[in-house]
């Protein structure tokens, strides 16, 4: 039978397949609007499965602490809430979210098209920003990326499709334009121009002769660049005609830390101290890991952690990072989860111990 997090995991996953069945159905009059609805869906039920998991309580209460109720059962965080709870510090992702929320009640059906040309940056991110927190939270055994697709597509790629978007974007509502703006207006710099805020590419045709090893389709990493290309690249950017995106190469143990690290890590983020002793007793909270003299050292949970054959011990994942920020993101929750109360951190903070976890 599977647990109550998995069955709503996976319902939100259904949710975001089906979002992105609908936006891409470019005939959909209102495509758009399903997008976000049903994107909208799958974060809630994403963030309601890892509260779950993670024995939170994601429910409304009153002053005397019982429920509050709709139709005689517990009424559950709704979406700004879980966001705000999940991220209680404002960035890109959180922002990119409270936009799409407020924008689905602003759709003007009549403009329907121009709308989405505007927001697709919005929608990209909405969507990418789901994958990263679904495999992040979850492990990568849950990721869409083997069910999605990049789309075919003409748009700006021909003259005549380039002048029928840009006769859309000329007729862009004003309220909608007015909506952007203002949201936009006192919006940090730094978080109006991260692509988990609005996601945008340049797509540039392949010249040359194709090779056995060649693809349709090749991501190049910005920092490969040479200063001269990145600032062509800047300039093509402006033309809103050219694509480069970050590429992962394969690396071993990519994106994952060694518990020294991981202390450095949790300490900078949270109010507590916390040190490698900490750290210790998180991974056998979460039972993530055999003890060290255990005679497979290899059975971990991978959703947080992995065993390093040639170097004989282990390494930690983002996800198991973020779990440990979560659980101490204040006094009860840190003594619900460790056992004991937190200590107020130093002047000089905390240095984590030799690598003993």
């Amino acid at each position: 039978m599977k647990a109550t997090w998995r069955t709503m995991l996976d319902g939100s996953r259904e949710e975001a397949l089906l979002a992105v069945d609908l936006y891409n159905q470019t005939r959909q009059p209102r495509r758009l609007e399903g997008f976000l609805i049903h994107m909208h869906l799958a974060w809630l039920y994403l963030l309601q499965a890892q509260f779950h998991r993670d024995h939170r309580d994601y429910h409304f209460r009153k002053p005397n602490g019982c429920f509050e109720r709709v139709d005689g059962e517990p009424k559950t965080w709704d979406l700004a809430k879980s966001v705000a709870e999940r991220w209680p510090q404002i960035g890109a992702v959180s922002k990119n979210l409270e936009l799409t929320i407020a924008l689905r009640n602003k759709i003007e059906h009549r403009y329907h098209e121009a709308i989405v040309l505007a927001t697709s940056g919005y929608a990209q991110a909405l969507l990418l920003n789901y994958e990263e927190e679904l495999t992040g939270a979850f492990g990568p055994q849950f990721s869409l990326g083997e069910e999605l697709r990049f789309p075919i597509f003409v748009g700006s790629l021909t003259a005549i499709g380039n002048a029928r978007i840009e006769e859309l974007r000329a007729k862009l509502p004003k309220t909608t334009k007015d909506f952007l703006a203002h949201f936009e207006a006192d919006l940090d710099p730094g978080i109006a121009s991260d692509q988990r805020y609005e996601f945008r590419i340049n797509l540039v045709p392949k010249l040359g002769a194709k090779t056995e090893v060649d693809t349709a389709m090749t991501f190049v990493r910005e920092a490969d660049l040479s200063d001269d290309e990145r600032a062509a690249l800047q300039e093509l950017g402006r033309s809103g005609r050219v694509v480069v995106r970050e590429q992962v190469r394969s690396v071993a143990s990519a994106g994952k830390v060694k518990p020294s690290v991981g202390v450095s890590l949790i300490q900078e983020r949270i109010q507590f101290k916390f040190n490698m002793a900490h750290f210790v007793k998180a991974w056998h909270v979460t039972n993530c890991r055999p003890l060290g003299d255990s005679a497979n050292p290899e059975r971990t949970d991978e959703r947080y952690c992995v065993y390093d054959e040639p170097h004989k011990d282990y390494l930690y994942t983002q996800a198991f990072i973020e779990k440990l920020v979560r659980e101490s993101r204040d006094a009860e929750s840190f003594e619900r989860f460790f056992g004991y109360p937190p200590e107020a951190k130093t002047a000089s903070g905390t240095t984590p111990a030799a690598e003993s976890a």
